[in-house]
């Protein structure tokens, strides 16, 4: 049975295991042998009846899991079929009824039932098995009242998607639509570029084919396609879209079908390598007559997509395994000499992309625009190509402005035509379908047999079917109301997203226990260079333990480390403590920091501490630093402040009763000349590998010194002082990186302001007035939890002094007026940073802070009553009485206006 496409192979062991003979001959004498005719299923409906459902999910899909030929085959076998009769399906009610089948609406007397897409959870019929693409193994939450439904109704739901060579999930898949994404994606995507080189004002024969769905069948489509390589033989191309280059991605059988098509018109396959000869050719004048009358085809592997950083030797295995050690080039070495490119790999987000809008808006630039339209076939939304929004059948291309990045529809607009259509195969119904009716009938006599019954006491639903194929038990998602083993992660799954306690199973006692086994590991290292992340997940799976990722951090460069939070959650402690001893192993072979935390504490391997890091300042924006640094189990942390309450907030973070050292210590009698002070200062910045000041800014450049003195580097989120800038060659000098300004303000808003003045200029734009806001605002409905309508997330003195502040830009502030009622405060000189943005020229520029209506009034008010002032205020520390009478007075003195305006107080 060639049909198979390798099934035969696949399925030998279990043949032998079963005693039985390969699988191809199996199906074709064997099956009637184990189909026991008329008798009840287990499931619901008479043994041997199998249903086939109409799809109803959208008017695209007139797909079917059988043809007619298929229902022919079984009937032959002994099996019944029962088709729901349906117009808009690609296969009539009368071919099935010539095959065999029987046209009626009801289904209630089948045991097996089969549809393509989703059932709707309502027309489930109880105890029967159901059979398509489901949606639900990964508990989408889309698909969990389908589950709920199939579990209520005690339904045995098997999905396509899970049916794979050995049976478990991750294998060779045995059932699916093959390469018909691959046909109908470049039959689709010619039809786009004959309008499209309309549009530019050239007549090709691709203007004559149509979209896939347009033909009866695949080999009219294929005609259709043949038609125009033919007058292309004959008339060729217009000479300005030549030499026309088409580059196709991977050599999966998406990519092989694409191709399959390209092939129907005349061509000659060239490697990557020679696409700069054939268009240098070209621009020299010297391309031949022949260049126009055909394709050239090139097919892009690895090998053409990166290269080794070192300059050594490509290597596939090496590749794969540590993507980090090469760099890309598809998008200089292929990029700039491909017509079309037809995209079918594989790809994650580990390995360089194939080329970003970025490139082909350089490409433009520099006049190398050759690059005409991209079919992704694959629909990875921004993936390996740029592919911004998915399309639909009825409207599958739209244009990529590269200079602009914006996305038309019109086909005429300039910029680069896009195809990608997530549901490709539904164009090609009738072939489609005889494929994967082909993959599935050698097993449906199995579903559609009789099932023993369960043993007494058993809780596998599955310990009845035995001798049914390992593709197909290890498909089984529920049985019987409920989940089978293989599958009891789902509920686990939707428990955890919503915060529930998760029940599990001890496999061995006889009481389920009241909350699930689970632990929560933190690895810390170059998890994607090793694949530990790999690992990990392969070791839960072959445990028959869950894992659900809490947060993954992932290095910004080869050198910068990663970091994972994964719950680890498994049927008994037994099994948990067996993957989680795994799971340390493997990050032991592969250098990775391993730490677990688990319910009843933390517990923490043995690692050894290689960074030392002076942490000066303990205050309200401490508790998240520390917090945060202590996930990397081979750092330890020394925290000074002059207070000792201050380690109280920061001793109960995990880690730091191990590896956070408190040191008492007044930076401010340091610098003030205090000897003790600052022996003791100058020890703990000699000791480490890095300073980080959260301390009042006016002590950073004293810490600074010492820092160069010592060769050790130094962050702060304050503002580079004069001071502080005249340090610079010093600190260059000693190599030393002093590093300031990396808050959020300043700090993340010169990135964000960076990268929108960057963008603007990509495109061509000239930058007229810059205006940023930032702000530190509570929500509004606690916004009066204090005076000031402010949220202090640092010190709140130094809030009320960098009031104090003068400020300096071009042009007025601007005052939001809105239901939040915001004022705008110039932020100290905004004119230092026009210079640094490299708009030192425009007339406006300006950077503001955010805060709620009334706080300038406030302070203003603050200000003149002395209070803001650094020292003691001016006679109120000899005053007699309350400080509340001290304030009725002043404000007596200065008369009514002052108390309806603010403005009317005396200064000082």
């Amino acid at each position: 049975m060639g049909r198979l496409f390798g099934l035969g192979r696949l399925m030998e062991p279990w043949a032998r295991a079963h005693g039985k003979r390969p699988w191809s001959s199996l199906a074709e004498t064997s099956v009637r042998a184990h189909t026991p005719v008329g008798k009840r299923a287990q499931t619901g409906g008479k043994a041997s009846v199998i249903g086939l459902r109409r799809e109803d999910k959208n008017k695209w899909e007139r797909r079917a899991p059988l043809a007619p030929r298929h229902v022919d085959e079984l009937v032959k076998q002994g099996l019944k079929v029962v088709v729901q009769p349906c117009t808009r399906r690609v296969f009539t009610d009368v071919e099935y009824l010539e095959a065999g089948a029987e046209i009626k609406e009801d289904l209630s007397e089948c045991s097996t039932i089969l549809a393509v897409k989703e059932v709707p959870p309502e027309l489930l019929l109880p105890g029967r098995t159901w059979c398509f693409f489901s949606h639900t193994i990964k508990a989408q939450p889309s698909g969990m009242p389908l589950l709920d439904a199939a579990l209520q109704k005690k339904v045995r739901l098997l999905d396509y998607e899970c049916i794979t060579g050995t049976g478990a999930r991750g294998g060779p898949r045995l059932v699916a639509f093959g390469a018909f994404a691959g046909y109908a994606g470049a039959i689709d995507f010619l039809r786009g570029l004959g309008e499209r080189f309309l549009s530019l004002g050239y007549s090709t024969p691709l203007l004559h084919i149509g979209s896939a769905f347009m033909y009866p069948t695949l080999e009219e489509a294929k005609r259709a396609v043949s038609l125009a390589g033919e007058a292309i033989r004959k008339h060729g191309l217009p000479k300005a879209l030549c030499p026309f280059t088409a580059v196709f991605t991977g050599t999966g059988n998406v990519s092989q079908g694409a191709l399959e098509i390209f092939k129907l018109l005349p061509h000659e396959l060239v490697s990557p390598s020679t696409l700069p000869q054939l268009c240098e050719k070209a621009d020299s004048g010297l391309m031949q007559r022949e260049d126009c009358h055909k394709l050239y085809l090139s097919i892009a592997t690895a090998e053409h997509m990166v290269k080794r950083r070192d300059g050594g030797a490509f290597d596939k295995e090496g590749y794969y395994s540590q993507p980090e050690n090469y760099q890309p080039t598809f998008q200089d070495a292929v990029l700039p000499y491909a017509t079309v490119i037809l995209n079918g790999m594989y790809w994650d987000a580990r390995f360089p992309k194939l080329f970003t809008r970025d490139d082909l808006h350089r490409h433009v630039e520099g006049g190398r625009d050759k690059l005409l339209g991209v079919c992704d076939i694959t629909c990875d939304a921004d993936g390996s190509v740029p592919t911004r929004q998915f399309a639909s059948i009825e409207q599958p291309f739209h244009i990529l402005n590269a200079m602009t990045g914006q996305l038309s529809d019109c086909l005429d607009d300039p910029g680069v035509l896009f195809h990608a259509v997530d549901h490709l195969p539904s164009e090609l119904p009738r072939e489609s379908s005889e494929h994967f009716g082909d993959c599935l009938v050698p097993f449906l006599p199995y579903l559609a047999e009789e099932l023993a019954p369960m043993e007494p006491g058993s809780t596998d639903q599955l310990a009845g079917s035995a001798k049914m194929p390992m593709p197909i038990r290890g498909a089984i998602i529920a049985e019987g109301g409920a989940l089978t083993r293989e599958y009891r992660y789902i509920q686990q799954l939707r428990d955890v997203r919503q915060g529930k306690v998760v029940a599990a199973e001890d496999e061995s006692a006889a009481e389920l226990p009241a909350a699930p086994s689970c632990c929560t590991l933190e690895l810390t290292g170059h998890l994607f260079d090793s694949r530990l992340i790999n690992k990990v997940a392969d070791l839960c799976e072959q445990g028959r333990a869950r894992m659900h990722i809490l947060l993954l951090d992932v290095g910004r460069s080869v050198r910068d480390e990663s970091f994972l939070s994964v719950m680890v959650m498994a049927h008994s402690d037994k099994i948990l403590e067996a993957v989680t001893h795994k799971i340390q192993a493997a990050a032991a072979e592969a250098s990775v920091n391993f730490r677990r935390a688990g319910r009843s504490g933390t517990t923490e391997s043995p690692t050894k501490v290689e960074k030392k890091v002076l942490l000066l300042g303990a205050g309200h924006v401490a508790s998240p630093f520390v917090e945060r640094l202590l996930r990397r189990p081979n750092v330890a942390l020394v925290v000074a402040s002059y207070l000792k309450s201050d380690f109280d907030p920061l001793s109960q973070i995990p880690g730091a009763s191990t590896r956070l050292q408190p040191e008492v210590l007044d930076v401010a009698a340091a610098n003030a000349g205090d000897a003790a002070a600052q022996s003791k200062l100058d020890a703990l910045v000699a000791g480490s590998d890095l300073v980080v000041s959260l301390l009042p800014a006016t002590l950073h450049v004293g810490v600074a010194r010492l820092a160069i003195r010592h060769g050790v580097s130094m962050v702060t989120a304050s503002y580079v002082s004069p001071e502080m800038k005249a340090l610079n060659d010093e600190a260059e000098q000693a190599g030393v990186l002093i590093l300031n300004e990396v808050g959020l303000d300043p700090g993340i808003d010169h990135l964000s302001a960076m990268s929108m003045i960057d963008t603007a200029r990509s495109v061509g734009s000239e930058i007229i007035r810059f205006a940023s806001l930032c702000g530190g605002l509570p929500a509004p409905e606690v916004a009066g939890t204090n005076p000031i309508g402010y949220k202090f997330s640092w010190s709140p003195r130094g809030v009320l002094v960098a009031s104090q502040n003068a400020a300096r830009w071009k042009a007025k502030p601007i005052i939001i007026n809105n239901s939040f009622a915001l004022d705008v405060l110039p932020n100290r000189d905004s004119t230092l940073f026009a210079e640094l943005y490299g708009l030192e020229d425009i007339p406006t520029f300006f950077r503001g802070t955010l805060r709620f209506r009334g706080f300038c009034e406030r302070m203003l008010v603050l200000s003149r009553l002395g209070l803001l002032r650094l020292g003691p205020v001016a006679g109120l520390q000899s005053f007699q009485g309350t400080r509340r009478r001290w304030l009725a007075e002043v404000l007596s003195e200065v008369g009514p206006a002052a108390k309806e305006d603010p403005s009317q107080l005396p200064l000082g």
